[in-house]
């Protein structure tokens, strides 16, 4: 069998084992190379740990130092010239001697027969050789140092290193750091370098400013914060370093500097200055994060609504420097893209921190009542990022109507809130509504108002005229249930506040002509007798209730609103004001008293009626006690003949005079 038809697993197994025996070859030689350098550098060391370099002048031992390196470095450059790679057959002489394989048997792989003729024996010679090769070793690399060594300094050297290390103990690494660092004359001081840096974060996080240490440190601060760092003596210009971006600090005088940065990103912040570092840090911007705010029970309905519920919208919010507003965004449910409806929420110390609360708010006027919307928090920070809870479904408390066609026109408003562009169906529905004459025979104004809703839908454009003919339904609904004092109650509140206004500026000093005062008050005196007649008509309608005490408190509010009146035409306007202070409480006492009666169930009215008639019958028995008493004590001086005649006695009611 000729070498060509040699099988190829076992060629490339000796290509891999001559790879090896050079490699071993290489190294034998490196090590050959690298022992006079290695050897002169151990000298230099064994001299180190005794401290000898340092001890010599400082040009000698900078001499000493150049003759070590250069000596050091030819040797290497010399043994790396002179350095040859292995051949192979090198390599197949380092395998043959390692693999006890005598006579050279790899050579014959490269042979040929010299005789022709011999091919089969020849080829019977290469098999056998073959056989041979799977028997291949490399063995393990050999210093060689014995015959370059004859001396054994290298042993002389190693004890040397041993010993020297014991000796010097813990001052080896001094002795080693000062034998390469030539004791030279110390340079001239430099002045005293004083540095200041301090951060002050942004005022929406209500921080204290942060002063850094000029050790260095970890520093965490908010994003937007604002970096000062001021540096005074020494000689040079200072630069500031930031994550690697380098800034130049601004000339306060000859010697001072300042610098000043916005911190956006953090990284390690640096205080450079002559080519050294004169404080570090690291710097960690913490970028600021929306509120967050939440349901903390679902919203809705309030308890103890009555025929007039409000909107419940619980809520709880936040935020590490303070949330600045809070707000809830209704959406409709079945028109998602009619703009949202929001309700701000005011928030207890303006900005706190963490807060949770219930906003309960009137929404019954709204278009929406009664319709089923979605709603979500909405909390804005100062930096005016914004935090959004999760969407909560419920259905938009609507006033609970008792006339039959205030509520149908209640239905007609929540049919134009759903389908805006279908009018037809309303004004067919109001078509029919204006047909009913028991409902629009006294009530001409209402039955024109009806009219003009319909000819507003038939011939307005647009959203605003579905919006005006929404708002004028809730306003003939609010009149046909509760008659005209709904309508009183806003004509009075309005003449009210003008008439306010009107004594604060006249208070403040600002020049009020008297006529004007006395046209306001008017206003007044005219709008509260109106609300009174539309009181006495709703309590005509609606007998619940005591008309006595009604009776009473009409009386007394129209005296104060003719005393008030008449002290301002007089000139004292102090007691006017006193008089106008006692109205308004009093007709907000009587609109407390009116919307907690709406709110009432009828067990609660019915028992609220009994606690007032007691404390009306409890209040005769002590007039009549007091009378008594005064009775007594006449009857007392009539009695002392000291005493005339002249005094009457009073009576008690049903009593005649003998």
């Amino acid at each position: 069998m000729n070498a060509p038809q040699t099988p190829t697993r076992t060629l490339r197994g000796l290509r891999r084992r001559r790879a090896a025996a050079r490699a071993v070859l290489l190294v034998e030689r490196l090590w050959l190379v690298l022992w006079p350098p290695v050897g002169v550098l151990g000298a230099f060391v064994v001299m180190a740990l005794l401290d000898l370099p340092a001890r010599l002048p400082p040009p000698v031992h900078v001499l000493l130092l150049a003759a070590t390196g250069l000596a050091a470095a030819g040797l290497l450059a010399h043994g790396l010239w002179s350095l040859q790679r292995p051949s192979r057959t090198e390599a197949d002489r380092r395998l043959e001697h390692d693999s006890g394989l005598p006579h050279r048997p790899l050579a014959v792989l490269a042979d040929r027969p010299a005789l022709p003729g011999t091919e089969a024996l020849w080829a019977a010679h290469v098999a056998r050789t073959m056989a041979q090769l799977g028997r291949l070793r490399v063995g393990l690399p050999r210093s060689g140092l014995a015959a370059r060594d004859p001396r054994a300094l290298r042993g002389l050297l190693a004890v040397a290193l041993v010993a020297c290390l014991v000796i010097a103990g813990g001052e080896a690494p001094p002795r080693l750091l000062r034998a390469v660092q030539p004791a030279w004359a110390p340079a001239p001081a430099l002045p005293a370098t004083q540095l200041q840096a301090w951060i002050t974060p942004p005022a929406y996080t209500g921080l204290a400013p942060v002063f850094l240490d000029s050790g260095g440190g970890a520093v965490r601060v908010p994003a937007g914060s604002h970096l000062t760092v001021n540096v005074t003596g020494g000689s040079g210009e200072p630069t500031l370093v930031l994550a690697g971006v380098s800034r130049s600090f601004q000339a306060l005088d000859a010697d001072s500097f300042q610098a000043d940065l916005e911190l956006n990103d953090g990284g390690r912040l640096a205080v450079r200055r002559g080519g050294r570092v004169v404080a570090a840090w690291s710097l960690t911007v913490v970028a600021d994060t929306a509120p967050v705010v939440f349901w903390p029970k679902p919203p809705g309905p309030a308890r103890g609504g009555g025929r007039a519920p409000q909107t419940r919208l619980p809520w709880e919010v936040s935020h590490d420097y303070g949330v600045t507003s809070l707000s809830a965004e209704l959406h409709l449910r079945d028109r998602p893209d009619a703009p949202a409806l929001v309700v701000p929420i005011p928030l207890p110390g303006g900005s706190p921190k963490s807060a949770r609360g219930a906003r309960v708010q009137d929404l019954t006027a709204h278009p929406w009542a009664g319709l089923a919307v979605t709603g979500a928090l909405v909390a804005r920070d100062a930096a005016g990022l914004t935090g959004t809870s999760l969407e909560a479904g419920f259905v938009l408390p609507e006033r609970l109507f008792q006339n039959p066609v205030a509520r149908a026109l209640m239905e007609l408003r929540r049919q134009l809130t759903l389908r805006p562009d279908d009018r037809l169906t309303p004004i067919q529905e109001i078509d029919r509504l204006s047909a009913l004459p028991e409902v629009w025979d006294h009530d001409t104004g209402g039955f024109l108002n009806l009219r003009g809703i319909a000819s507003l839908l038939h011939w307005g454009i647009g959203t605003a005229a579905v919006d005006e003919a929404q708002a004028r339904l809730w306003e003939l609904a609010i009149h046909l249930e509760e008659g005209a004092t709904e309508r009183t109650v806003q004509a009075l509140d309005q003449a009210r506040k003008e008439l306010h206004a009107a004594l604060d500026a006249q208070q403040r000093g600002e020049a009020i002509a008297p006529a004007d005062i006395d046209r306001r008050m008017q206003a007044v005196q005219e709008a509260l007798e109106t609300h009174m007649q539309a009181l006495a008509e709703e309590a005509r309608r609606n007998p619940d209730g005591d008309p006595d005490t009604r009776r009473q408190d009409s009386s007394d509010m129209r005296r104060l609103a003719g005393q008030m009146r008449q002290a301002a035409r007089d000139g004292r306007m102090d007691a006017a004001r006193q008089e106008f202070a006692a109205l308004e409480q009093m007709l907000e006492q009587m609109k407390t008293m009116q919307s907690d009666r709406s709110r009432m169930t009828g067990h609660e009215r019915q028992r609220a009626e009994q606690r007032r008639r007691g404390q009306q019958q409890m209040n005769a028995l002590q007039d009549v006690v007091q009378r008594l008493g005064t009775l007594l004590d006449h009857a007392d001086s009539r009695s002392d003949p000291g005493r005339g005649d002249s005094g009457a006695t009073p009576l008690l009611p049903g009593m005649r005079r003998p």
